[in-house]
């Protein structure tokens, strides 16, 4: 047991600090951020689609010509299912977040493979392509994660800067935040549903192209910028 938790501690340590472009890692796992060297800047939205708010980052993203990668939780895809339609029909990019937002490194692997089944399974009858990406519910992971998504074909999307905007922070501190430390290559973790996040939005968006970054999905990221 003891070496198994070393050996899960160090694969998430190297994965963490390897991944990227250069990393050979990338191809077999996952990403959690582009190239170090190309101003693009990914901006993800876990938890959606929301009742509340999400149509308004639509908004902002759409008036800006922005596209964004949500993480979206089966059943609410399902429950809001037009507001998916929506972001799909928007340009964005549709990944999976899980069905019920379970902390899946605490369930077996089988249980594991079936919350990515039926978020994907959400997707396929509303009509939308498979997802590639699978970003764990609070991003924890282990080697049944690992595992499981290896048998279900798809690629760990993680980030490399937290907005934290779930804790509740002010819309000055999470702009602060993200425009003060975006890197090249860098995979922004927000939230849908989260009202400073919306009111953040319009000025990270601004801040960012006027340092010069290009906006991209996750998958373009991942594809060195071929879409």
């Amino acid at each position: 047991m003891l070496h198994r938790k070393l050996v899960t501690t160090a694969l998430a340590l190297f994965l963490c600090v390897e991944w990227g472009p250069l990393s050979t890692e990338r191809g077999q796992w996952g990403i959690a951020s582009g190239d170090p060297f190309v101003k693009e800047v990914v901006l993800t939205f876990d938890d959606g689609p929301r009742e509340h708010g999400i149509q308004e980052i639509m908004s902002v993203l759409g008036d800006r010509n922005v596209p964004a990668t949500f993480f979206l939780v089966g059943k609410f895809a399902e429950r809001y299912s037009p507001i998916t339609l929506s972001l799909a029909a928007a340009g964005h990019e549709i990944a999976n977040h899980s069905y019920t937002h379970p902390k899946l490194y605490q369930l077996w692997v089988e249980k594991i493979m079936r919350e990515a089944e039926r978020c994907d399974e959400v997707m396929e009858n509303l009509g939308l392509r498979k997802t590639r990406f699978l970003r764990p519910p609070g991003g924890s992971f282990n080697l049944k994660v690992f595992n499981a998504m290896r048998r279900k074909g798809l690629k760990l999307g993680l980030w490399s800067l937290n907005s934290a905007d779930y804790t509740g922070r002010p819309a000055e501190e999470i702009v602060r935040l993200v425009t003060h430390s975006v890197k090249p290559g860098t995979v922004v973790l927000m939230h849908s549903g989260v009202p400073n996040t919306v009111t953040a939005l319009p000025e990270i968006i601004q801040n960012l192209l006027m340092q010069g970054f290009r906006f991209v999905r996750l998958e373009d990221m991942w594809n060195g910028g071929r879409t």
